[in-house]
């Protein structure tokens, strides 16, 4: 004779581990989306600025990410470096600004544009500011710019001939 169960039945093996994998599924999806993804933008502060390879850290407020500079080529261990890095510091370090997210080297770090916010300086693109100003050269590879601002801002530095075009073309 049978006895009728109260309550649900008991799941089956093959579809606890279905539900176990789907579920692992959706922990990285949302992992991932909370990493932001290219086009993202997030407003928040940056909290340092390492000398270089111009990487930032930006403190959103639930945490923050370590983000290097998209577009520029950064002239690594020389005096243009330095000031480019205190260039960064002046506009950015301690103050608000937005952070778009580019997307990720193929090291997987993360890359993006920095927006200052600064009623002084104005609402600019930091990358943009710093080939202009001849500090760092643009990188003719990166194509996200679809205005040719890095173009512009390079050419409008090699015709001033300002930091790095004073003796080069």
């Amino acid at each position: 004779m049978h006895t009728p169960v109260n309550g649900p039945l008991p799941m089956s093996l093959p579809k606890m581990l279905r539900t176990l994998k789907l579920g692992v599924l959706l922990a990285v999806l949302l992992s991932l989306a909370s990493a932001g993804l290219a086009g993202d933008s997030v407003d928040g502060t940056v909290i340092a600025v390492r000398q270089a390879d111009l990487v930032l850290t930006f403190d959103y407020g639930a945490g923050t990410y370590e983000i290097r500079i998209v577009g520029i080529d950064n002239p690594r261990d020389s005096d243009m470096a330095e000031k480019a890095t205190l260039f960064v510091s002046q506009r950015l370090l301690g103050k608000n600004c937005t952070l778009r997210f580019e997307g990720r080297t193929p090291e997987g770090e993360m890359i993006g544009r920095l927006f200052t916010d600064d009623p002084d300086y104005g609402i600019k693109d930091v990358g943009v500011e710093l080939v202009r100003n001849g500090l760092v050269s643009r990188q003719s590879s990166y194509v996200g710019y679809k205005y040719d601002e890095m173009k512009t801002a390079e050419d409008q530095a090699k015709e001033a001939r300002r930091g790095i075009w004073k003796t080069r073309q």
